[in-house]
């Protein structure tokens, strides 16, 4: 068997990239910490998520609790293929910790993490705890939670400069946003261990914008990922015909980073700022090819 594990942030395309693997004929592919068979293009949808909330947040706890060997003996439960692989089911974080605890696998995996430009980033998720706060309360918890340990100071900035109410769900959620910033560090902390691990080939970063937009791109991403030429013309007019998949943002403007940020209101622009500089996230962004700027260093 050939196995592949992508590893992603959320708000990163997952779901479209998951969905598009398993509609390779050759290909079973699963998505999110549920550990789901990326068979349904609704799979994210806030309806599922709502019926499976209980799922998803084992899912969560239990994402560093099995060997990769035990997670894809689940996934090869699910049917019959040439390749297996998942994508968001871990996070590049989990691996060096999974691999401490249960040593290297015994299967060989290749594997490839999935980035977006910060700022659409933090604008995706900000749409999606707009909707999620108000039912996952868990999810709330937990990113209440990294605002204060990461933030604190912050808050007491925004209350001072803005008269700010910053329990309300407009400010709430897109701080929350700007705090998954240090997530996005601990993906970046797990590269310095990857290409010392056993029967894992690391085979690069990928930018989400080329994934979903550029047929070339994605060709090349799921060969490299499979290590065979599997992607017929055929395949790739149905991937890239499929369309928008689980989009997050709260508007249907199509603009860029820079236009994006400088949409931005002082406060927002002052949450972000502190967020992406307190995890010096400059460097490695800048290094995976985002233009990045516009965006001031702390003073």
């Amino acid at each position: 068997m050939n196995n592949f594990i992508v590893t992603a942030h959320g708000w990163s395309a997952s779901n479209w990239v998951a969905h598009s693997l398993n509609q390779h004929p050759d290909v079973i592919c699963t998505h999110s910490a549920r550990n789901e068979l990326a068979d349904d293009k609704d799979l994210q949808s806030d309806r599922n998520l709502k019926l499976n909330l209980r799922q998803l947040h084992s899912g969560y706890i239990n994402r560093q609790k099995q060997s990769l060997d035990d997670l894809y003996d689940e996934i090869a439960s699910k049917g019959t293929s040439k390749y297996y692989g998942s994508v968001h089911v871990l996070r590049l974080r989990d691996i060096p910790v999974i691999v401490d605890k249960f040593s290297s696998p015994i299967r060989q995996f290749n594997l490839a993490n999935i980035v977006r430009h910060p700022v659409d980033l933090v604008w995706s998720g900000y749409g999606q705890f707009q909707t999620l706060f108000k039912y996952d309360i868990n999810e709330m918890y937990w990113t209440v939670g990294k605002i204060l340990r990461d933030g604190k100071e912050l808050c007491y900035y925004l209350v001072d400069k803005y008269d700010l109410n910053l329990g309300e769900m407009e400010c709430l959620t897109f701080l929350g946003a700007c705090a998954i910033m240090s997530s996005l560090k601990l993906d970046l902390e797990a590269y310095k261990g990857i290409n010392n691990i056993s029967n894992i080939n690391f085979v690069g970063t990928y930018q989400m914008e080329l994934l979903t937009s550029d047929r070339n791109e994605f060709k090349y991403f799921v060969e490299t990922l499979t290590g065979d030429s599997v992607c017929t013309n055929e395949y790739l007019d149905k991937v890239f015909n499929a369309g928008v998949i689980n989009k997050h943002k709260s508007d249907s403007k199509k603009l860029s980073p820079a236009d994006r940020y400088n949409s931005f209101c002082p406060w927002q622009k002052d949450s972000f700022n502190y967020f992406f500089n307190f995890n010096s996230l400059q460097s490695d962004y800048g290094s995976f090819g985002y233009d990045l700027n516009f965006i001031p260093a702390n003073d």
